[in-house]
């Protein structure tokens, strides 16, 4: 019964319990490759129709009672590791999950792109063990942009040209609606909502501590989230007709992410360069960054994919500031000059990336702190970009707690590691491949060969 599940599971420790959720997760994956490979067979004879059914879709809702949307997750996930044995094998072996397979599935299918995959597959399948699942969407979307570069120009002129946004009184109340337009001018109105929204909470929490002073916390604050997000919007809809003191309405500042390779291409293929590697990379360099798309980058810092034409257009006109280098000349590498990442430092760090780097966390980088992955006063660590880490305010209480210390791979992702050497990975994954040395200030315990930090124990996961 559910219940005496239940009470055994409660008896267990939390490290047990991890084991329990990670043994059961690999089951479950192996379980789905077999059965996507059952589902895959049956297609290939065709033997859905000895029970009347006119499609493989039709058989596995009526023999599974699923949903018509699962049936088809489950054919195309058939169709791809039927197609590509290396897919089932990571599967099989537990390295991926079906999230990720689903993903692989769309850039399998995709009627433009799909016929360049199987040239992708063995990187495509490194960056889905090893990348979190929202960095891996991205590399997928990165992949149908390169592969179909027209398609995905077009999708989004398609959606520049039917912008709309309409504002409607209904028996008083207002209604308003709007879709479409560019990433860019996406990226600024969230922002700017965000912004405003932020604006009436500080708001709020004043006028809280005016009226309730030390007690302010144990009262509720005079509007609600919604109450304030609208709020929000009218007043950015009534600053429109307020002009600025000098005369000049502020211009949002978007930030596009923007490699090396996708830049310098950009920049030949519309002539305005006769080399794309105009950045002076080592040809050996540009040639491997060239192939990985992993390290391709073309989107807001948000993660919203812009197509390599739109940013470049937003270069020229000047309405974005370029992440390639900093767009000011300014040194971001401070060494060991300064204790904080502040200004352009602290700036330049959240710009890598878009959440806090704690694998899971959602918090957004703009409101995460700027950590040293390897510290400042024990490791000498320097307050430069390589020894960044935006971490949201738990996690960075809990990574110096524990003593984490971070290493990142060749494909750039920052790893976490604990005391006693243990790479901290998503369950089934495997090491990285490693692009720099694992963190240095060890030392023993003079009865086993185990670097640790310095008096410390290992950290609770």
């Amino acid at each position: 019964m559910f219940a005496d599940l239940i009470e055994e599971l409660t008896t267990l420790s939390a490290t047990e319990l991890d084991a329990v959720i990670a043994e059961t997760e690999l089951v479950k994956r192996a379980a789905e490759t077999r059965l996507a490979a059952a589902v895959a067979v049956v297609s290939a004879r065709g033997s859905f129709r000895d029970g009347g059914h006119r499609s493989i879709r039709t058989y596995l809702k009526g023999s599974l009672n699923c949903s018509g949307a699962h049936a088809n997750r489950m054919r195309r996930r058939a169709d791809l590791i039927n197609s590509h044995g290396t897919v089932g094998d990571a599967l099989l072996a537990g390295r991926i999950g079906v999230d990720q397979i689903d993903r692989l599935a769309t850039a399998a299918t995709h009627p433009r792109a799909g016929d360049q995959f199987a040239d992708f597959v063995p990187i495509l399948l490194e960056q889905a063990e090893q990348l979190e699942y929202n960095d891996f969407d991205n590399v997928i979307n990165h992949f149908i942009d390169r592969a179909d570069p027209d398609g995905a120009f077009d999708n989004q002129q398609f959606q520049q040209d039917q912008r709309t946004a309409s504002v409607a009184n209904n028996n008083g109340a207002v209604a308003v609606h709007a879709c479409g337009a560019s990433a860019q001018a996406a990226c600024e109105m969230t922002r700017i909502f965000e912004l405003a929204v932020q604006g009436e909470f500080d708001t709020d929490c004043a006028t809280r501590r005016a009226e309730h002073g030390d007690d302010a916390l144990n009262h509720p604050l005079p509007r609600t989230g919604d109450q304030r997000k609208f709020d929000a919007l009218h007043h950015i809809f009534v600053a429109w007709a307020t002009v600025p003191a000098d005369g000049i309405a502020p211009v949002p500042l978007v930030n596009i992410l923007f490699d090396h390779i996708s830049a310098g291409t950009a920049l030949v293929e519309h002539g305005l360069a006769e080399d794309p590697n105009i950045f002076g990379l080592p040809d050996s360099v540009f040639t491997a960054a060239a192939a990985d798309l992993s390290k391709h980058r073309c989107e807001t810092t948000t993660g919203t994919s812009v197509h390599r034409d739109v940013a470049l257009r937003a270069l020229i006109t000047g309405r974005v500031r370029r992440v390639v280098v900093d767009a000011d000349s300014v040194v971001i590498d401070l060494g060991r000059t300064q204790r904080l990442f502040t200004g352009k430092a602290r700036e330049a760090a959240r710009l890598l990336v878009t959440t806090c780097t704690h694998r899971g966390c959602d918090i957004p980088a703009t409101l995460c702190d700027v950590d040293h992955r390897n510290e400042w006063a024990d490791d000498g660590g320097p307050t430069n970009q390589a020894n960044a880490m935006p971490l949201c305010g738990s996690h960075d209480r809990w990574k110096h707690a524990n003593k984490i210390r971070g290493r990142r791979a060749t494909s750039g992702q920052l790893f976490l590691i604990t005391p006693d050497g243990t790479t901290i990975l998503p369950t089934g994954a495997r090491q990285p491949n490693w692009a720099e040395p694992p963190p240095t200030k060890q030392v023993f315990d003079g009865q086993s060969h185990t670097p640790t930090w310095a008096g410390v124990a290992p950290p609770l996961r």
